[in-house]
């Protein structure tokens, strides 16, 4: 199937690209710089922004399925091949990205719904956090882990509830995948995935299992349609 991919070029939308092209899709690629994807031959690079509504739908015409790896603009990959290195570095920049989220997920996913609905994309799969579930199908340790989560980084958690209530509200058939701490490394498939999921939330998975998860969530989970999955160890 043909698979539009939004944020191309943050850590989870790279992984997401190879691991679509691993099984075989067709995949678009769509980024606010699309100069910064690396060019592949199987890939159809697009430039959209998230901000831009007509840009997006621009961008996503012809696609069976969207995957939004959207975040912070600070959620970028590093060009080093030190993994101890590049999750350091990220870490650093994805928490303080935290701080002052901006308004990226709480404008630019209504407008990624609002553009599938209008070039007749019907699969919806956005990527969330597992910050965003309210614990109830974690173990007391992890549900306090999530409340301290929560208020520590209260305004991502706002601007992304507004995100995934436009979701929600949507009548796409959408996929929220909540994903636990992400890291580099080589993708491993060993993670658990699954609506209400029971995982830790700061035990880190590879960015290449997360996005394993998000084309699973586009192209064959079709059990997982209108629900909340969590993913993570």
């Amino acid at each position: 199937m043909k698979i539009a991919v939004i944020g191309a070029t943050g850590a989870t939308g790279e992984a997401v690209l190879t691991r679509a092209l691993e099984l075989n899709h067709e995949v678009i690629a769509v980024a606010r710089r699309p100069e910064k994807i690396v060019n592949d031959s199987r890939l159809t690079i697009k430039q959209g922004d998230v901000l831009d509504l007509q840009s997006i739908q621009n961008a996503i015409k012809g696609a069976d399925a969207v995957i939004s790896c959207i975040g912070p603009p600070s959620n970028n990959s590093q060009n080093t091949s030190i993994h101890g290195l590049k999750n350091f570095v990220a870490g650093m920049k994805v928490m303080r990205a935290n701080f002052t989220p901006g308004t990226v997920m709480s404008e630019g996913i209504p407008n990624i719904v609002k553009a599938c609905k209008q070039a007749g994309v019907k699969r919806f799969v956005m990527q969330s956090g597992i910050n965003l579930t309210d614990g109830k199908e974690l173990n007391a340790a992890n549900r306090v882990m999530v409340k301290i989560m929560r208020t520590i980084f209260s305004n991502a958690i706002k601007d992304k509830e507004i995100a995934e209530k436009a979701v929600i509200h949507s009548d796409l058939q959408w996929v929220i995948v909540r994903a636990s701490v992400l890291k580099y490394g080589s993708k491993s498939l060993k993670y658990t995935a699954g609506p209400r999921a029971r995982i830790a939330p700061l035990q880190q998975i590879p960015f290449a299992d997360c996005a394993d998860g998000l084309v699973r969530a586009s192209s064959s989970e079709d059990e997982w349609v209108r629900k909340i999955i969590n993913i993570g160890k």
